[in-house]
């Protein structure tokens, strides 16, 4: 009887995960179909998954954006199912049903029905971890790993321990970190804990000492060459990104200042709680790290050591030893402190130690277990105050993005003169633009480039409200003002009365074999334009570069040739260089497509500089050119 009445009970337990999982997936699943794309998500694309690049043979300031197991399994669905945003997030929305089926896997093994139910919704409704189940990086994809590799870990916490346990626990470990370098941290620590583990169970056992250190050794060897070879994989990247300038994103106030607080602020989603109760939010956990502490310390000197209670101490050395590496690193190799959601794996092991903590101290005093009670309706108040279908946190700026692109569609004009209308942006906007203007297939839009934001030779405008404000607002129409971020659609109050060509300069090959020049691996640059600006032309005159191309790509879907138009002063100093991908308008491999980019001119030419546009191959694929042309626009007001 008491058998048939514990498997009712688990049943009904059972139900109830399943049914609060379902729900929170539907939301994010939802989300990741509605959402617009956002900056890191486009830029990873734009220039890593659309180029077929996973480990750039060069590292430049912006390579940290490329998470490589993300990237990777970006362009492996992508070129399955074909590119939309859903698409790009699949992956995502696997890692999220890990993390959901892992937690719930995890916390069954606490001590009462209710206990398991509240603390499986606070480790899983935390709308700022949400968002990362929500969108393509690296971030929910690395705690949707990780969430395996502790389930498994707990699992060495056991009496029937088993070496399989610590090997996926590291293979896991391992795949986390390679979706988010963070993540190298806990997989060391982790690493460090599983081998404390075999030495403390070994020690325990009753084999002779010889054999203890025999099982040991085996126990590890595995584990051990895993994590060999994942540091020898990720430390030359790690190093050569540092080298790069790329591991910029952080802070340098101190842990306290840059990780903590800026990762509980994200955690209450900009809602305008009081202050001091964020304030009691942070003291909250520093007192629930402080007394798991002490729980720990008095079973172990009661020597009441549960695997529960060994799981838990493990738990806090992990979170312990992670944030210490942190601050360790930051003082030796000059790494910025964790900040926001570079900590967002933090959040998830306090949430793992604060219901584990409950539970240890509910095995004597039941009503503790009303703490986590609580804490669930708190965590579900705060879901249901800030859950939303349009945008995510850290990039809610780019949530207008689709939107604006769909109006300016039905309203855009173009000028007479060109065949492409520009836009003025900020940078956060130009990954999100062209990123759909190249899915979407808008070509009458020119590749965005976020130079001279506010210039009146600009076409429309699309400006955040920070944007907004550096512009004389009387020189601009708002054409449409969008809801949850203010940002606005404008176009020039004034625009030119003429556009008129000052000059054209043209190129054909006809004296080339079938009458095109051949762009291959032994060609880095295509013949070009060079232009040396005179006194008749600038300064004083507004205008605008046009430059096209005639062309054709045998490789069209892996080719990444760029588009380049350049200025340097007399002095061949560099002051704008600007790009847009051939492949934009590569739409099949066997006819010939019109390649076009423009550019406004800088303020600061003068008569003496040089204007350059060319065709840059920087990794040896192939193409054909049959024209190319440069205009000198003139804009008269």
């Amino acid at each position: 009887m008491g058998e048939l009445y514990k498997h009712e009970e688990q049943k009904k337990i059972n139900t109830a995960l399943f049914v609060i999982a379902a729900l929170v997936f539907a939301y994010t699943a939802t989300r990741a179909y509605l959402l617009a794309i956002t900056w890191d998500e486009a830029y990873t694309y734009i220039e890593f998954v659309r180029n077929r690049i996973i480990l750039p043979k060069t590292f430049e300031i912006m390579s940290a954006n490329n998470h490589l197991l993300n990237t990777s399994l970006m362009l492996f669905f992508t070129r399955m199912f074909g590119v939309s945003e859903i698409v790009m997030r699949i992956h995502i929305l696997i890692a999220h049903l890990l993390f959901l089926f892992y937690s719930a896997r995890l916390l069954k093994n606490l001590n009462n029905k209710w206990l398991i139910i509240t603390a499986f919704i606070i480790v899983n409704v935390n709308p700022y971890m949400l968002d990362f189940f929500s969108v393509a990086r690296g971030y929910g994809l690395s705690i949707g790993l990780m969430m395996v590799s502790i389930y498994y870990f707990y699992l060495l916490h056991k009496k029937e321990k088993k070496n399989t346990n610590a090997i996926i626990s590291i293979i896991f470990a391992g795949l986390a970190a390679l979706a988010n370098f963070v993540l190298l941290n806990y997989c060391m620590v982790l690493f460090g804990l599983i081998v404390l583990l075999y030495v403390y169970t070994a020690v325990k056992s009753a084999k002779p000492g010889k054999q203890k250190t025999v099982t040991v050794i085996k126990g590890l060897a595995v584990p051990t060459l895993l994590m060999g070879l994942l540091l020898l994989f990720v430390v030359p990247i790690a190093m050569k990104l540092k080298t790069a300038g790329a591991l910029f994103f952080g802070g340098e106030r101190g842990f306290w200042a840059d990780t903590m607080s800026t990762i509980t602020d994200r955690c209450f989603y900009e809602t305008s709680y009081n202050v001091w109760l964020q304030r009691l939010a942070k003291g909250f956990v520093f007192l629930i790290l402080i007394a798991s502490i002490i729980i720990v310390a008095g079973r172990v000197i009661k020597k009441q050591i549960s695997a529960n209670t060994l799981f838990l101490t493990s738990l806090l050395l992990l979170i312990g030893l992670c944030c210490f590496s942190t601050v360790v690193q930051h003082h030796l190799l000059k790494t910025p402190y964790l900040l926001d959601r570079t900590a967002l794996f933090l959040v998830v092991l306090f949430n793992l130690i604060l219901v584990f903590f409950i539970s240890e101290l509910a095995l004597k005093k039941p009503a503790a277990s009303w703490v986590s009670h609580i804490a669930a309706v708190a965590a579900l108040f705060h879901f249901f105050t800030v859950f939303n279908f349009s945008y995510v946190l850290e990039w809610k700026l780019d949530c207008n993005t689709k939107e604006m692109l769909s109006d300016l569609a039905k309203i855009k004009q173009v000028p007479a003169a060109k065949e492409t209308v520009s836009i003025g942006i900020p940078l956060i906007f130009d990954p999100a633009i062209n990123f759909y203007r190249e899915k979407d297939n808008l070509l009458w839009l020119n590749t965005a480039w976020r130079e001279e934001t506010t210039s009146m030779q600009q076409d429309y405008f699309f400006l955040s409200q920070d944007a907004l404000q550096k512009i004389n607002k009387d020189s601009i129409t708002i054409l449409k003002t969008y809801p949850v971020t203010g940002n606005v659609l404008a176009k020039p109050k004034y625009p030119p009365t003429e556009i008129k060509a000052a000059f054209v300069k043209e190129m054909n090959f006809d004296d080339k074999p079938e009458k095109r020049f051949t762009v291959d691996a032994s060609v880095e640059y295509a013949p070009g334009f060079s232009y040396i600006v005179n006194d008749s032309i600038t300064p004083g005159r507004t205008a605008v570069i046009d430059f096209n191309a005639e062309v054709m790509g045998p490789e069209a879907k892996k080719n990444n040739l760029v588009m380049v138009l350049s200025f340097q002063n007399a002095k061949g100093e560099l002051y704008s260089w600007q790009k847009a991908y051939v492949k934009d308008f590569l739409k099949d491999r066997n006819h010939w497509f019109k390649a076009t980019f423009t550019c406004i001119v800088p303020e600061k030419a003068q008569a003496g500089d040089e204007i350059k546009a060319y065709i840059w191959n920087p990794h040896q694929h192939l193409l054909y050119i049959k024209h190319m042309d440069f205009k000198w626009l003139d804009y008269n007001y």
